[in-house]
């Protein structure tokens, strides 16, 4: 995987940029809701090459893509 390659995959929802002391690292775009986090969501995915960097993000995907159930909530009257 390239980085035009996972730009192009990924470039509209997270920001991806090299790592100062070597790896690469992608912030999302926009903040996740503290419900997402709770659920194991991420602002921030690393990687030490680009191919764990592109796994991590899939598994973020994967992630996003499941429906979460909130706790149901009974009313004591």
């Amino acid at each position: 995987m390239t980085l035009a390659e996972l730009t192009a995959l990924y470039g509209r929802t997270w920001t991806i940029s090299a790592s100062v002391g070597g790896g690469w690292y992608a912030v999302r775009r926009a903040a996740i809701s503290t419900y997402g986090r709770e659920h194991g969501l991420s602002d921030v995915r690393c990687g030490a090459n680009l191919v764990e960097l592109t796994s991590n993000l899939e598994a973020e995907m994967r992630l996003e893509s499941q429906r979460w159930r909130h706790a149901s909530v009974r009313r004591v009257s």
